[in-house]
Order: C-alpha cells, then structure tokens, then sequence
C-alpha cells in the first residue's frame, strides 16, 4: 500500500448524497427566500436604523452545520450538517447583491447569475465526486463508516453488501497489493456479531419508495410530460426565431423598460435577450431531433433530450437568470423537473435491457 497521503484526506462514503442534500437545500432556500420577500414586500427586521438581514441567520446555521459533524458522529449529523449548510449558504449568497455593490443593492442584477452559477459549480462538484472510483483508503474507510453505523444500530443489510462490493472492487485494481487491514476490517463487517446489530431498511433501502413512486407515477406519464416539455421548447424556439428577425429589422423591437419587473433591474443591453433566444433556438433544434428520434423508434431519442434539457439548463438558465432576473425561477425548476424524468427514463430503458433484452422507452 502506498505510503502517499492526501492533504486533506479520503473521501468520505456516499459523499455524493450529502452535497446533493446541500445543493437541493440551497435552491430551495434561495427560492423560498426571494418568493416570500416578494410576496411580504420586502419586510425590515428590526427597527429604526436596525435590521438584522438574513444573511445574518445563514452565518448561524454555518456555524451550526459546522459544528454538528465535530462533535456527534454518525449519519444523522452529517444529514443535519449538511441540510443547514445548504440553508446557511442560500440565505448568507441570497443576499450577495450587497455585499458587491456600495449602495448595498439586494436587486443588483448580476447577482441572481451569480447566485445560480453557484449552484451549476456545486451540481458540477457533486458529479466529479459521483463518478469517482474508489481505492484502497476510500473503501477502508467506506467500513469503518459501516462498523459504525452498525455500532448505532442503522447499519442496514444493503449498505453492508454496498460498502463489501465496493471492497472488492477496491481489491480487484488494487491487485496483489490490496490492504489487509481492509480485508480484516471487511470479515468483521460481515461477522455474526454485525448480523445482530443490522437494522432493518426504511422505504428507500427496500426499494419500496421507487415502486410506489413507479405505481404513482408510470413511465407513460413520464413519456408525455417529456413530450410535452420538448414540443414546448420547439414553439419557445420558433417564437425566439421570430423574434431574432424582427430584432434584426427592428433594433428596438426589445425594450426592457416596457416590462413590469417590480424592483428587479432588468438589463438594458437587448444582447441578454439576443443570446437569450438563440439559446431558445439551440434547444428547440435538440427537442426536434429527439422528437424526431422517438417517432422513427429510435432508442437515441432519451439522449438527445437530455442534450436538450442540459443546454436549457446549464446555458440557457444562466443567461435567463440574468435578462429576466429571478422570474426564470419558474422555468429552472420546470426544466429540472424534465431532468429529471429523462434520467429517469434512461434507468428504466437500461433497466428493461437488462430484464430482456430488449428496449422499452
């Protein structure tokens, strides 16, 4: 075994899902925050010349989030750790406006592109863990992680058989040099004495959550909301087409301050909106592709609009989140409800292939 060390350390079991609960927080928080504002007026905290912002309440759940995994172990202070520190950052960023500008401008308008291009690093960070393999020290510590939560009594029978499979494959690249300790450590994981200590799965673990949402939720329906999505990004893209032309003849076909944007600053550069529609225009190409795909019973189809989805979302929201401010807030959560149908999709059409061979998307 190596003797090199990594600065910082080995990265933890199912990572992954921790800064995912953080991201998914996050957004939600953002959301929650800039709705009820709206929605309130903008309401001070305080009195007189004092206003405690929430920016304010974001440091305290940092610090609590902080502090959760350093003095309790296990995995549900490491939930709580990380489902407020996706509070804590979307209050403390929400309010980035300020601390960018003099005048202390809540509605500076590259904030909300900030804010969101936070979030895509964060999704981008989260991959490059997923896809991670694991070595040596990670699956070590992967059974410790096991012994330990087998100590609290939450260790269940598929996270044992997860965290042993992914002590194999850290034996099989490791070759001749794989760790003996890990081995000691694995035949301990699967020893009787663990057996005794296995807690038994909640809906999740027993794969009673997919089906019910399977049963709830089948893939037909999934297959027209997609439908759906996609043939409402063609006419979005024939409309921005229109558009482009008539900016083309018209230069002020486009003015911003003809648009009731409350006290959000929309851009007055009609090239947010060009770039805007163009990107409208990209998707719309990607959906007509996939739709076409689908009618000639391709199994490509699911792929291409992915492509379609991706684009809106990585490219086409951060410019949306800058030409029209927060109101694309409807349109991101749209978008990421149509990821994740497709993914969805995708797993069932895998899955159908390895049932019987055939595809069934």
């Amino acid at each position: 075994m190596s003797s090199w060390r990594p600065l910082i350390g080995t990265q933890r079991d199912r990572a992954e899902r921790y800064l995912i609960v953080t991201i998914m927080a996050f957004v939600l928080t953002v959301a929650a925050t800039r709705w009820y504002l709206e929605l309130a007026g903008y309401p001070t905290v305080g009195g007189g010349e004092l206003h405690v912002a929430h920016a304010l309440w974001g440091g305290l759940a940092l610090v609590i989030a902080a502090l959760l995994p350093l003095l309790w172990v296990g995995q549900r202070s490491l939930m709580l750790s990380a489902v407020l520190a996706g509070i804590g950052v979307g209050l403390f960023i929400d309010e980035v406006g300020k601390f960018l500008t003099t005048s202390n401008d809540y509605f500076f308008a590259p904030a909300a592109p900030l804010i969101y291009g936070s979030i895509l690093l964060l999704v981008l960070l989260a991959l490059l863990v997923r896809h991670r393999r694991p070595d040596d020290a990670a699956a070590t510590h992967a059974i410790l992680e096991a012994l330990r939560d087998a100590a609290d009594g939450r260790l269940t029978e598929a996270d044992r058989e997860r965290v042993a499979e992914l002590s194999r494959e850290a034996t099989e690249d490791a070759g001749a040099g794989h760790d003996d300790l890990r081995a000691q450590l694995l035949a301990t994981l699967e020893s009787s004495s663990v057996d005794s200590r296995l807690a038994a799965g909640g809906p999740i673990a027993r794969g009673d959550a997919r089906r019910w949402l399977e049963r709830i939720v089948p893939a037909r329906l999934e297959r027209w909301v997609l439908y759906f999505g996609l043939a409402l990004s063609v006419v979005s893209a024939i409309g921005a087409t229109d558009s482009l032309v008539a900016l083309n003849y018209e230069p002020d076909f486009f003015d911003a301050s003809l648009v009731d944007a409350g006290r959000m600053q929309l851009p007055d550069d009609p090239l947010w909106v060009v770039l805007l529609f163009a990107v409208n225009v990209a998707v719309g190409v990607s959906a007509v592709v996939s739709l076409g795909l689908r009618i000639r019973g391709s199994d490509r189809w699911l792929d291409a609009a992915l492509v379609a989805v991706l684009i809106d979302l990585v490219v086409g929201e951060l410019v949306a989140f800058y030409a029209i401010q927060f109101l694309a807030l409807t349109s991101a959560f749209w978008n990421l409800l149509l990821l994740g149908i497709t993914i969805d999709l995708r797993i069932r059409a895998r899955e159908a292939v390895v049932d019987d061979g055939t595809t069934r998307t």
